[in-house]
């Protein structure tokens, strides 16, 4: 959970001083040659521990979907299980527009509690183009 605190650091600060590409790129770091069989298990622990301590919700550790989002893309990568990090948006009942971040696994949202019912905007890692101006948009 201590190197999870610290991706968490990190990924906070990048995303102050790059855009947001740049910053999940940082965070990301490279991802195991080896895939291997997926252990929904191990998906689990790793949910549990980035939103307990997400849940701390102060300075930079709180219940952001994003940050969530990165740190698992990172631990998930690494142990061998590819992700993607979505970005969606979608109108919400009372009219104003909300917007949410999840992992996909071969094109599938995984460790949602819910399906994520949103329009995908951005993907991460992706090789589409994206407007840079739109990356710079504060994201807390």
């Amino acid at each position: 959970m201590c190197r999870m605190a610290w991706w968490v650091v990190v990924l906070s600060i990048a995303a102050r001083r790059y855009s947001l590409p740049r910053a999940l790129e940082i965070v990301a770091g490279r991802q195991s040659d080896r895939p291997t069989p997926a252990d929904p298990l191990e998906h689990q622990r790793l949910a549990r521990a980035i939103d307990l301590l997400l849940s701390a919700d102060v300075l930079m550790f709180r219940p952001i979907c994003w940050k969530r989002a990165a740190v698992l893309h990172r631990y998930l990568s690494q142990s061998g299980t590819p992700t993607r990090i979505i970005f969606g948006v979608r109108n919400d009942r009372s009219g104003t527009v909300t917007g949410h971040a999840w992992l996909e696994a071969e094109g599938q949202p995984i460790l949602e509690t819910t399906p994520p019912e949103y329009v995908a905007t951005y993907r991460f890692p992706s090789n589409e183009r994206f407007d840079p101006r739109l990356a710079t948009i504060s994201l807390e």
